[in-house]
């Protein structure tokens, strides 16, 4: 194993682990710090298309995240990320029938009192 700094094959000394797990070597040479072998950091994409399916299905963003383990705030930005991925649905150029509903707005005051 060498340094990939110095690239001097003696003195390499263990000094801890990465947050992935990996081992962490530091040189005694030039005092860099490194991992030969370094993982992958990140969930895997099935982890993600999962929980796209499952938000798709009408499970909540942190229901979806406690059943798979991972951070809500990631689900959404799997979510969001995928969505941004779908194209828009085209447009008509021209409409020939428009339907509405009904909408009722208040807008005159309120018939009771506070009781505070």
């Amino acid at each position: 194993m060498s340094c990939p700094k110095c690239h001097k094959n003696e003195s390499q000394n263990k000094d801890g682990f990465t947050a992935q797990g990996s081992q962490r070597y530091r040189c005694k040479n030039c005092g860099a710090r490194y991992t030969p072998e370094p993982r992958e950091a990140g969930y895997s994409e099935e982890i993600r298309l999962q929980a796209v399916r499952m938000y798709a299905d009408g499970a909540g963003f942190r229901q979806v995240a406690r059943q798979l383990k991972v951070s809500h705030v990631s689900v959404m930005n799997w979510v969001k990320a995928y969505a941004a991925q779908i194209p828009d649905a085209p447009m008509p150029a021209e409409v020939a029938d428009v339907e509405m509903d009904e909408l009722y707005t208040f807008i005159e005051s309120k018939k009771t009192e506070s009781t505070s």
